[in-house]
């Protein structure tokens, strides 16, 4: 008779000697669990529930036959069943152990609840896919024991590493319903993005309604493409549309990933034996798939072309698909035209930083989240100091909450002044005409050279116009500094492209940058944020 850490400690030693102890920490580093148990006919039974569906074919092909020899030497019996299944319940529990498949809130969205299933198998786990007698006849017991005790290290030290790289061991087959269980510990709380709770403001409030659409009404405008530098509020939108789709339609299947998961597991797929189709079904059985920070695909063609083929599927059954970026349409032309195309079929949104007034908003939002009394002048310091971006905010304010519990005094206006001193010299730093040469030729495709030239050509002088009137704005540079910088013009050049850019700001004239046109503002707008970002 088994039980225990009597059974659980040789098999996990004898298992990391066998795989060596850096597979052993990559694969089976996390907190899983080990159970070992006797079945109706009195035989040992011992099962390891390995990885989500997307990861068992590999970790079963790779680590079966050394889990079987390492329980068998460890036990020293012959007569021991070994099972390998997926763990079908954790990769529903917790958003990272699959890439894709599951919604942030760790529920397979769209399934109904899984009754309970017969005694020695938790409810939801895939039934046995194989096993392994190591001896003859099954070795009599004296009764059915299962013991169900965190996986460790030797050493007695507990791991923790990302959830797709957890697995577990487990028992299957109990008759006798006799049951030791040592629960996990919860998972920690995680922060509530929802989109009620996003701040809405002049540069948000059309990627607000339309990711509201994309949750209530799927499949309406898809593809959304929600972009907009960094910390915008991206994820938050995209956590945010996963929520509403639930809470209006309860059985929608919403999956959520990153570009960089998306093209991990696709990898993990390709290079396992028939694991590209489980991973497609997957992903395309979604109502909703929800795609974060899709310019990190540039570069890797073939995931491109089954993100395309991805939504090209989605599309035809009518479901939703939301990806977020960190430029437009035609900033991801590394992505290729066929994905470009499939982009401005749906609908593109821009998600602008912040103004002060929905700074202010952020922040306060903030505050009422940590049970934070801000006084009004202080939500007004850090809006009109921190403008940045959003996590920049947040930043300031766990530092002024740290702060306060620290010293034990209340926030107030001369407290957040020295708290946040040194934010506030990083926040605000200097822009020198270098800055926004910098800005213009990445944001219009000209090179510096060509700026500085003596070329009057429009597709030269709009950009080194909007240069000249960037640099007054922005800058402490004197007129005839700014001249001298942008091809030795004098100071009354600077002026009278000063005045040309506000003629064509109160006309709304369309100028031609960069092959395609733009309004006088958008442009103005877009090298502004890349000053911002710096």
């Amino acid at each position: 008779m088994h039980g225990g850490c009597d059974i659980v400690d040789p098999i996990r030693a004898a298992f990391r000697a066998r795989i060596g102890a850096d597979r052993h920490d990559v694969w089976f580093g996390g907190t899983t669990r080990v159970v070992a148990e006797r079945d109706a006919e009195g035989g040992l039974v011992v099962t390891l529930v390995a990885g989500t569906p997307l990861t068992h074919g590999l970790i079963h092909r790779t680590f079966r036959a050394d889990f079987a020899a390492a329980v068998r030497e460890a036990l020293g019996e012959g007569g021991i069943r070994i099972e390998v299944i997926p763990d079908e319940a954790d990769a529903r529990s917790d958003a990272q152990a699959a890439a894709v498949g599951t919604d942030r809130d760790g529920a397979r969205t769209g399934e109904p609840p899984v009754p309970p299933g017969p005694p020695g198998r938790r409810p939801g786990a895939a039934p046995p896919q194989s096993s392994d007698r190591a001896g003859g006849e099954a070795v009599p017991g004296e009764s059915a024991v299962r013991a169900l005790v965190p996986w460790k290290e030797p050493s007695g030290e507990s791991r923790t590493l990302p959830a797709s790289r957890s697995a577990t061991v487990r028992a299957a087959g109990d008759t006798t319903g006799s049951r030791a269980l040592v629960p996990e510990p919860p998972p920690p709380a995680r922060v509530s993005l929802t989109l009620d709770g996003y701040v809405v403001g002049p540069g948000n409030r059309m990627a607000h309604v339309a990711a509201s659409m994309a949750a209530e009404r799927p499949g309406a405008m898809s593809p959304l493409l929600l972009h907009g530098p960094s910390g915008v509020g991206k994820t938050h939108l995209l956590d945010g549309i996963g929520r509403r789709a639930r809470e209006h339609h309860s059985r929608a299947a919403v999956v959520t990933v990153s570009a960089e998961q998306f093209t991990t597991t696709f990898l993990e797929a390709l290079h396992g034996r028939r694991g590209l189709p489980g991973f497609r079904r997957s992903l395309r059985s979604a109502d909703l798939l929800l795609i974060d920070d899709v310019h990190f695909l540039v570069g890797k063609k073939a995931t491109v072309s089954e993100v395309l083929h991805t939504i090209d599927a989605l599309h035809r059954l009518g479901k939703q698909v939301v990806l977020s970026a960190d430029r437009d349409v035609d900033g991801l032309s590394e992505l290729g035209e066929e994905l470009q195309t499939r982009l401005r079929g749906g609908m593109a949104v821009r998600i602008l930083p912040p103004d002060e007034p929905t700074r202010c908003g952020i922040v306060t939002a903030l505050g009422v989240r940590r049970g934070l009394a801000l006084p009004e002048d202080v939500v007004r310091f850090v809006a009109a100091r921190m403008t940045r971006d959003t996590r920049e905010l947040a930043g300031a304010v766990n530092r002024l909450e740290a702060t306060a519990a620290m010293l034990a005094i209340p926030i107030d206006l001369p407290m957040a002044r020295e708290c946040l001193a040194d934010l506030v010299r990083s926040s605000t730093r200097a822009v020198r005409l270098a800055d926004v040469e910098r800005a213009v030729c990445h944001a219009f495709g000209v090179e510096a050279a060509v700026l500085h030239s003596s070329c009057r050509a429009r597709r030269v002088n709009h950009p080194r116009v909007l240069a000249m009137f960037l640099a007054r704005k922005h800058t402490h540079a004197p007129l005839a500094e700014i001249g001298r910088h942008f091809g030795r013009r004098s100071h009354s050049t600077v002026i009278a492209a000063t005045r040309t850019v506000d003629g064509w700001i109160a006309s709304g004239t369309r100028l031609t940058l960069a092959d395609a046109e733009w309004g006088v503002e958008e442009a103005l707008r877009r090298v502004e944020e890349a000053l911002r970002v710096g």
